[in-house]
């Protein structure tokens, strides 16, 4: 979490743009994030140079951004490939900035850097440019601010080599909410992977990822768990390769999540612009994977012609919170399981399309679990410190086993009311949080058997929840505790009114005699 004084800069660099009147977020987040994966690219080779000079060894060039020599950038002209410039790579390296004059900088950046991060045939940034092809250079008649920026970035706090300050940062200006979306809390997230325990080998994606953010975990969570494994070289191309899918109909949100990942040591992350809910986008990721894990749209909805009729097959709807939750069933393959966030009104709501898809859950596949989050979790403060929208939205994780022959016998209720934080726009941090006692339960749900409804957790028969139409809310089933009331015996009270009335009326003599001195 960003705090002090790298909050204090990040917040300096923001108010630069509102400065020179480039107010709106997405466009801050947009040009921002482009600097600050050029600068990644930088500070990675640094590392890998002082490690070879530390460990006295010589470095590979296809381990290299800015190899030796000079780049050679080549386009298309009537059919022929031309060379459009040649450059020393040295002069495309961050550190080499800072001695440019502002009109000087942006010309090198605009011309020759940016150029370099968004060419298709340079495989030492990897697939950049693919999620690159909409970008465009934002400090045209505003050197000055980019040459701001790129002072403040170079403040040696802000070390890209530290993947975790990243993500940080990421997640820091994500808060704001741009493009409308919500933030998922870290803490929610890296609760979801210690209680889906992702491992080397399985296919993991998230179909609606913005920035990636459950992925990355994911990807953290095997890095720790499996450490040596991931020491054989097989192991690490899978990891590296064919793990990891993720898709955003946001070209920003793509191109920011594709940062993350690699930034994360995810070589050539399976990412995609577009949505799975449309068309046949989905035609092959159908019964591919074992793991789903998001955070979809609360709200929204689409043209039915445009919707795949799969989806439709499952729940015939145009909500957007309803449509996710049925892809997500769809990409599974048997055996996969998926834990997602949803609003409540999923879990309850009346409408045929709502019951289509908890019988679905219920009845066809495995609903395992219903983690009930308190209202606010989405509650995150913007840069101009008001909250994010989502701010106050009640929602709960479904999770859920791909069978497609049933098997949903007792589905398992949690109540969290506290994640480790005050439920403000502050969100300060706070003790006893609920989330290491969910990771335990959950880890061991026979136990859970023994609960009662009165409990933070508990079972409930599958029978039980037919009958009462298919409801998954969390206060259906649970009982509340009431604490017994002792009052006072009659007698006492009126001894006390009586002492009461005797006191006012010797306070009225009193005033009376005083009077008639």
């Amino acid at each position: 979490m960003i705090t002090g004084s790298l909050k204090n800069k990040i917040n300096a660099i923001w108010q630069d743009f509102y400065n020179e009147n480039m107010a709106q977020t997405s466009d801050i987040v947009n040009q921002l994030t482009t600097l600050m994966f050029i600068k990644m690219l930088d500070d990675q080779q640094e590392s890998l140079e002082a490690t070879a000079i530390k460990m006295d060894e010589k470095l590979y060039k296809d381990d290299l951004t800015f190899k030796d020599g000079n780049y050679k950038y080549y386009e298309i002209v009537n059919g022929t490939k031309q060379l459009k410039f040649e450059i020393p790579y040295s002069d495309l390296r961050w550190k080499n900035f800072k001695d440019l004059s502002p009109i000087n900088l942006a010309r090198r950046i605009k011309e020759y850097v940016i150029p370099f991060i968004k060419d298709p045939d340079n495989t030492a940034i990897g697939q950049f440019g693919k999620y690159a092809k909409k970008y465009s250079f934002g400090f045209d008649d505003k050197e000055r601010l980019l040459a701001s920026v790129v002072d403040k970035l170079s403040d040696e706090e802000f070390n890209f080599n530290n993947i975790d300050l990243m993500g940080d940062v990421y997640e820091y200006m994500c808060g704001s909410g741009i493009s409308g979306q919500y933030r998922t809390p870290r803490h929610i997230i890296e609760m979801a992977v210690k209680m889906m325990k992702p491992r080397l080998g399985e296919k993991i994606i998230d179909p609606a990822m913005g920035t990636a953010g459950f992925i990355i975990e994911a990807a953290k969570y095997i890095s720790k768990n499996q450490k040596s494994e991931l020491y054989n070289s097989k192991n690490n191309d899978i990891f590296s390769n064919d793990m990891f899918y993720g898709c955003d109909n946001d070209n920003n949100m793509a191109r920011i999540g594709y940062m993350n990942a690699v930034l994360h040591k995810i070589k050539n992350p399976n990412f995609t612009i577009d949505s799975l809910l449309e068309n046949e986008n989905a035609k092959d990721y159908i019964g591919k994977f074992d793991l789903v894990l998001a955070n979809p749209p609360f709200s929204g909805s689409l043209v039915e012609s445009a919707i795949n009729g799969k989806i439709l097959s499952i729940t015939k709807t145009k909500k957007t919170e309803l449509l996710f939750v049925a892809l997500m069933d769809m990409l599974l393959k048997p055996g996969g399981r998926c834990m997602t966030i949803v609003p409540d009104g999923v879990l309850f709501g009346s409408h045929t399309a709502h019951k289509q898809l908890r019988v679905e859950l219920i009845d066809k596949q495995k609903l395992i679990g219903v983690v009930s989050m308190p209202n606010g979790i989405f509650s995150a403060p913007s840069k101009k410190g008001s909250a994010s929208k989502g701010a106050g939205v009640k929602t709960s994780f479904l999770i859920f086993e791909k069978s497609d022959r049933g098997g949903t016998k007792d589905v398992w209720f949690y109540n969290m009311t506290n994640d480790g934080f005050t439920l403000d726009v502050k969100r300060q941090p706070i003790e006893g949080s609920d989330i290491p006692d969910i990771i335990k339960r959950f880890n061991n749900l026979e136990n859970e058997k023994t609960r009662t409804r009165k409990d933070k957790s508990f079972m409930v028969p599958v029978e039980e929840i037919r009958a009462n139409d298919y409801d998954l809310t969390l206060n259906k089933y649970r009982e509340v505790k009431k604490e017994a009331k002792v009052y006072r015996p009659t007698s006492e009270i009126f001894d006390d009114l009586k002492k009461s009335y005797n006191e006012s009326l010797e306070l009225m003599h009193t005033l009376e005699k005083m009077l008639k001195e």
